[in-house]
């Protein structure tokens, strides 16, 4: 891809239909869009931001975006709150619809001015919360409609970011393009899935001394946010920060001791993780979850009546 008006054109137009079908039900679904985000009740997945990033509707993320359209002259229309998501959407449309129209003016530094305004608003807001809104609702069982809508949104989302990154470091002179910095929060439990995405090697996974630790390097770090969208947890921020030197410690976590062979092989907190999901009420099931993967195989499984009559393996 490269950056002109009929590509900012048709990426607007994508946002533009994300945010519409967000916006409001698909007729014959108006229950199952009311079901996972409006309720009565506690919706499936709410769609504002600060429900994710601070646990309450109408935080100081809501009034930080309502800022934001206000710079634009913009609002949002009757009474949807400012955050929400088929609101962001339809702000980034709005962006790039003034990017197209820079590029057809023939005005380069007023195009990558607007690149810069899609950059911050997806690293600061959309891009930040939309993994783990798209999450909840795939969890919450969604019609194939809704759950296409919000995995084709994340997708689109997180190819968007590392685009804009990538056009903006090569319109930029190497000593004046950005640098990035990966933190995660305490929900990480070292999966090694944002490692194994990286498309930079800026994050390795290390076991040494009978822990496993998230090592990152800002050097090779492009600042794509692979690992921020892709995080099963919600627990990766990527963030355009001042140059730093030298690899860091993200975190760390003791390694598991297989029970059957003894050789460690994960976190202690992805075990955990898995077993509070998975093996609240079953003993057995959370004995063969502490085995490794060889020894999962060779152990016998057994199988034990529960009262309601079904079978279950232990």
């Amino acid at each position: 891809m490269k950056m002109d008006a009929s590509t900012a054109q048709t990426r607007s137009r994508t946002y533009a239909a994300l945010a519409q079908d967000f916006a409001r039900p698909q007729e014959g679904l108006e229950a199952e869009y009311a079901r996972l985000f409006i309720g009565p009740g506690r919706p499936v997945a709410h769609p504002y931001e600060s429900v994710y990033r601070e646990g309450r509707v109408m935080g100081d993320c809501t009034l930080a975006v309502r800022q934001s359209y206000a710079a634009e002259g913009l609002a949002p229309e009757g009474h949807t709150l400012p955050d929400h998501v088929a609101v962001e959407l339809e702000f980034m449309a709005y962006l790039i619809r003034r990017e197209a129209e820079a590029w057809e003016r023939g005005d380069g530094e007023g195009a990558l001015a607007c690149l810069r305004q899609q950059e911050t608003f997806l690293g600061e807001h959309l891009g930040r919360w939309l993994p783990r809104f798209g999450q909840r609702v795939l969890a919450g069982k969604a019609h194939p409609f809704y759950a296409n809508l919000v995995q084709r949104t994340r997708e689109h989302v997180a190819r968007d970011i590392a685009q804009v990154r990538a056009w903006l470091s090569a319109a930029e002179p190497a000593d004046e393009r950005g640098h990035w910095t990966v933190a995660v929060g305490s929900e990480c439990t070292l999966c090694g899935l944002c490692a194994r995405l990286c498309p930079h090697e800026a994050l390795r996974l290390t076991q040494d001394e009978g822990e496993m630790c998230l090592l990152f390097d800002p050097a090779p770090c492009g600042g794509c946010a692979a690992c921020q969208q892709w995080c099963p947890e919600g627990a990766v921020t990527v963030e355009a920060s001042p140059p730093i030197e030298g690899q860091r410690v993200l975190m760390r976590s003791p390694l598991v001791t297989c029970p059957g062979c003894g050789r460690p092989y994960l976190s202690a907190a992805l075990l955990n993780k898995v077993r509070e999901q998975a093996a609240r009420d079953d003993e057995g099931l959370q004995r063969r979850l502490a085995l490794c993967p060889a020894c999962k195989v060779s152990s016998p499984i057994s199988l034990r009546k529960h009262p309601g009559g079904d079978q279950q393996a232990s």
